[in-house]
């Protein structure tokens, strides 16, 4: 980054200086101490452990002590001490990036702000401020002048007189600047100017006001986020997560969840909340989580084949995609289910010989009443354990009868002969009893179907599409919660869901039910959806308390001219670009696929030459990707991404238009046939949007069965 040019009094660079030389001092103390409490507790537990394994060695039937709270405490303190020590590292490189000046009840404050908290412990002040303290979001205010911040002790008004930005490198202060309006122009335009990585980055330097409002919201309800391409929307979630993390720990930390796309996006953001200071948060994808929970071994259309189909318009399977995304789906669902609790089973009155041991209004009332709480399924189980239980009292008055009878009998045959058992008594005593176990088990014949029952069967009979797909995982799911019950443990405390577009009503509805959770960080881009239609994304305050929705419509990602590109290929919700020019986007016309690839191995070397690192090629579907990487791979070094399970290694690569959503890449080579996109088209929209820096379309004017 190259240094900005400032216009501050020598006075104020001396005072920038003399601070970050003094904080510098007081992290290096802070470092020494964590290390020689490390090489302590370390000895320490070496110590011990060398106890344990010299006692246990000559008594191998020694109980081992499987907790020692003492020494839980110790490993405990240790690991908090490696992550501070981490933090510390981090402070020492880059201490802090902005500086808030303001007032607050007449007094005047000065806050320095990090990306970790640091206490100067000689008069238990605050040196620099963690980005995450409610305090800190002052810094992400739009402007200076009148301001407030969320305080545990309630709302804090402020009147802000100074914001400043820092560039510290390598502990070095390199330059710092005031801004009274926005704090991006220089530092957000040279932080977008740089390279992609391969993976996504924290951005804490340069939240803009309408992201941080939103990572800040409260914990409570759902929190929804319709962002156009590049208008920061994932790592808003992210940075949320860290957020809540740093402010509810107690309650969050271990029980929040992320949901992605695919496996491949998932690798993609791995790195955001590791360098925000923050682990243990589980991730998958919504597939592979459903499916674990589902147990289901059938044949099922999905991943590539699914995606494949869906975008080259079969309509059987878009009609289907609609549907089952739609609010009437659910509808439909529950009142399909509905119907089958009060017939699937025969209400009737349940009788042991002529006595009625359960009335037809009992049976209904238990079942469709009294243990509503339950699953269908389980419901019924519940209901034949009842029944049962009716039952045996019935049969344990007949038995007590029986033995009653037989006893008299018996005491009447030894008055007459002495002691000693009648055979003929006891003959006929068993034969009353086998009696008895037979009528028992006729009566039990009247409802042994009970506790029968799976959820697959009503949901064959439910759809009305021939195959099973994707798009059936989310109903089928349902089912079996309804039916059968889902036994899913996990404590989630919060959810963050990612391409949100393209969940239907029926996976939100599910999540909440499963999981019972009731925090919720939904983010997603209706222009971004793989079927054209109705999102349910912005339509959720049925099923979520105290939702909140959030429009992004800037930018952040390209070039102005690649978002005005884009633009081109989506109806409505167009995308404000932030003023960061580049090149024009080239649009390459060809004969045919040789000389297209030609021009694409052409494209990718002046790429190369202008330092652009991370490459992606895009086509529209997966028939044309392959094809295409088999004409480049003598030229090029190039990877297939074939698999939504694939990693992004290396720096070039070629995939098709599904497979690259969320991703970002410096410079993109789109290569379609001429007629292969008409007018306003959601997937032209997708592929354009992921080029950072450089975007250059090759269209082909044969088609490839030719």
């Amino acid at each position: 980054m190259k240094n900005i040019n400032l216009d501050l009094s020598e006075k104020e660079t001396i005072k920038e200086k003399e601070y970050l030389k003094y904080s510098l001092a007081e992290i290096s103390e802070d470092i020494f101490k964590n290390t020689a409490k490390k090489h302590s507790i370390t000895s320490d537990i070496i110590d011990y452990r060398k106890y344990q394994i010299e006692e246990s060695r000559d008594d191998s039937d020694l109980q081992v002590d499987y907790f020692d709270h003492e020494r839980f405490v110790q490993e405990e303190t240790f690991k908090a001490i490696i992550k501070r020590l981490v933090e510390l590292t981090e402070l020492y490189e880059t201490p802090y990036f902005g500086k808030v000046g303001f007032y607050e009840d007449s007094s005047y404050n000065e806050i320095y702000v990090g990306k970790y908290g640091l206490i100067d412990e000689k008069n238990y002040e605050p040196l620099i401020i963690d980005w995450r303290a409610p305090i800190a979001s002052l810094f992400y205010k739009g402007s200076v002048g009148k301001a407030h911040y969320n305080a545990p002790v309630g709302k804090m008004n402020v009147d802000i007189n100074l914001r400043r930005q820092f560039i510290i490198k390598n502990s070095e202060l390199k330059g710092f600047f005031d801004s009274e309006i926005d704090i991006k122009d220089d530092i957000l335009l040279q932080v977008l100017s740089s390279n992609a990585g391969k993976k996504l980055k924290d951005i804490i330097m340069t939240i803009q006001e309408e992201q941080d409002s939103i990572i800040r919201e409260p914990r409570e309800g759902a929190v929804i986020v319709n962002g156009v391409a590049g208008s920061g929307k994932t790592t808003i979630a992210l940075h949320r997560i860290a957020y809540l993390l740093y402010n509810h720990r107690d309650i969050l930390e271990g029980r929040v969840l992320i949901l992605g796309p695919n496996n491949m996006f998932m690798d993609f953001i791995s790195e955001v909340l590791p360098s925000l200071g923050e682990s243990g948060v589980k991730d998958n994808t919504f597939k592979d989580f459903a499916m674990e929970l589902l147990e289901f071994e059938g044949e099922m259309l999905q991943g590539e084949d699914f995606l494949e189909s869906s975008i080259n318009g079969e309509e059987d399977l878009i009609s289907d995609i609609k549907y089952k995304r739609s609010k009437k789906f659910v509808q439909d669902i529950d009142n399909y289910l509905d119907k089958l609790e009060k017939t699937y089973f025969e209400f009737k009155d349940i009788y042991f010989e002529d006595k009625i041991i359960m009335t037809k209004k009992e049976m209904e009332k238990y079942l469709l009443e009294d243990f509503i709480y339950l699953p269908f399924f389980r419901r019924a189980t519940r209901l034949k354990k009842l029944i049962i239980n009716r039952l045996r009292r019935e049969r344990d008055k007949e038995r007590y009868i029986i033995d009653k009878k037989y006893n008299k009998l018996q005491k009447e045959f030894e008055e007459m002969s002495g002691p000693g058992i009648s055979g003929e008594i006891e003959t006929e005593r068993r034969e009353e009893i086998r009696a008895l176990v037979k009528r028992v088990s006729q009566s039990r014949s009247q409802f042994s179907d009970y506790s029968k029952g799976h959820y697959l069967l009503p949901y064959f009979e439910f759809i009305e599409f021939n195959f099973i797909t994707e798009n059936d995982i989310a109903p089928m799911l349902y089912f079996k919660n309804r039916l059968n019950g889902v036994d899913f443990k996990a404590e989630i405390r919060h959810i963050v869901l990612d391409e949100a577009q393209e969940y239907s009503y029926l996976h939100y509805k599910l999540l909440k039910e499963i999981t019972s959770c009731t925090s919720f960080t939904i983010v997603g881009d209706t222009n971004q959806m793989i079927v054209k239609g109705e999102s349910p994304m912005m339509d959720l305050d049925e099923i979520f308390n105290k939702t909140r929705y959030f429009n992004l419509a800037t930018s952040y990602r390209s070039t102005y001219e690649i978002m005005e590109y884009a633009n081109k290929f989506v109806d409505e919700k167009k995308i404000v670009p932030l003023v960061r020019h580049g090149e024009d986007v080239k649009e390459i016309h060809t004969l045919n696929y040789i000389e297209a690839v030609d021009k694409a191995a052409s494209l990718v070397e002046n790429y190369k030459n202008d330092d652009i690192d991370t490459i992606g090629i895009l086509t529209r579907d997966m028939k044309k990707a392959k094809i295409i990487h088999n004409m480049l791979k003598d030229k090029i070094n190039i990877k297939l991404i074939d698999s939504e399970d694939d990693l992004l290694k290396g720096g070039l690569y070629i995939m098709p238009s599904y497979f690259s959503k969320g991703l970002e890449f410096d410079g993109v080579i789109i290569i379609e046939e001429e007629d292969e996109f008409h007018g306003k088209d959601l997937l032209k929209y997708i592929m354009s949007t992921r080029a950072l820096h450089k975007l250059a379309v090759v269209s082909v004017s044969e088609s490839l069965v030719l």
